[in-house]
């Protein structure tokens, strides 16, 4: 009996290896062939709540990128810890070319901040879609008629002024240390879920000033439910010349800024690396067309969006300067404690 049960225990070892073998061979079988790619639907993870900036960017170029892959994206907004819940769900999916993040700026100073230790490096740029400018505003009842009245009274009255913000890492956040650097203010801040709400609170006056894109206030601006008081950055965009009007530039108002300008958000889209590089050719290749369609080139410009339209090594330049310029910015003002060096990120002058 007992040399029964050991030659059992043989035979299923033996038929064991030989399955492993064949899943070896299997997996060994040479280079795969992705031109068929996509054959199923796409999963979008949109990194901030619905009807945000980059909720609309992500979601316009949608039908033109599907035109393209003639594959559905299926988008679900997954916001949270600016932007670290989306982006630690899509690194944790298979690196397959199904799961695309539809992300902005934030996880580039995550490391810093300390809201994640993901961050874009994690991740292959498939497509810069747009860039965005951000805008200091206030109700249109407000005493603040000029920037300069709000700098005023906030260093006269430190931590008493009221902003509305989007929590570490956003872009109230980082453009209020921005002006925390160069004009030595610091708000009280309240926080928000998303830069709509922010905008929001401005209208019904229950904070004092807030700093939002273009994007998300352009409306309201025009509407004149909101006001605003400075632009952050160096030069005109004609494109938004007539809905801005005359809100000035903040380097024309004071010119320290421009040792930081132009400086803006971005939206873009991304996967996982170890994604086959064959998968992200066509991904780029398809979104690249899609965001180069006028018609989304003209939804990015009524939306207040910059379009800017990068790949390659275009595009993981242009993100890494934008996590060593405010990475720095945001250890230079006290906002965080961890060196920028501590995780490799050099200082661009």
């Amino acid at each position: 009996m007992r040399l029964k049960k050991i030659a059992v225990l043989f035979i299923i070892i033996a038929l064991a290896s030989s399955m492993s073998v064949g899943c070896t061979s299997s997996n060994d079988s040479g280079p795969q062939d992705y031109s068929n790619y996509p054959e199923k639907d796409i999963q979008g993870t949109i990194m901030w709540s619905a009807g945000g900036v980059n909720d609309t960017v992500s979601r316009s170029v949608g039908p033109f990128a599907e035109d393209e892959l003639e594959q559905t994206i299926i988008f679900t907004n997954r916001p949270g810890a600016a932007g670290g819940v989306s982006t630690q769900y899509v690194h944790e999916l298979p690196a397959d070319g199904y799961n695309l993040l539809f992300g902005s700026e934030n996880p580039q100073i995550a490391k810093v901040m300390g809201t994640s230790t993901i961050d874009y490096s994690d991740f292959e740029p498939i497509t810069i879609l747009a860039s965005g400018i951000g805008v200091v505003l206030v109700n249109p009842n407000s005493d603040y008629k000029s920037l300069e009245d709000l700098v005023d009274d906030m260093l006269s009255r430190p931590g008493k002024v009221k902003m509305a913000t989007t929590g570490p890492g956003g872009l109230p956040f980082t453009l209020a240390a921005m002006m925390e650097n160069v004009n030595g203010i610091e708000p009280q801040m309240v926080v928000f879920d998303g830069e709509a709400e922010a905008v929001t609170a401005i209208m019904g006056e229950h904070v004092d000033y807030t700093i939002a894109t273009y994007g998300s206030c352009a409306e309201a601006i025009r509407s004149g439910k909101v006001k605003g008081l400075a632009v952050f950055h160096d030069e005109e965009i004609q494109e938004f010349k007539e809905g801005l009007g005359d809100v000035p530039l903040i380097s024309d108002v004071y010119s320290d800024y421009n040792k930081y300008l132009p400086w803006g958000p971005f939206h873009g889209v991304f996967v996982k690396k170890g994604t086959p590089q064959e998968i992200i050719d066509i991904l780029t290749d398809k979104f690249t067309a899609a965001a180069n369609n006028e018609e989304y080139i003209n939804l990015l410009i009524n939306m207040g969006n910059i379009p800017a339209v990068m790949q390659g090594e275009e595009a993981r330049e242009f993100i890494d300067n934008f996590r060593s310029t405010t990475s720095w910015l945001m250890y230079e003002v006290g906002a965080t404690e961890k060196s920028p060096e501590e995780f490799g990120i050099e200082r661009i002058d």
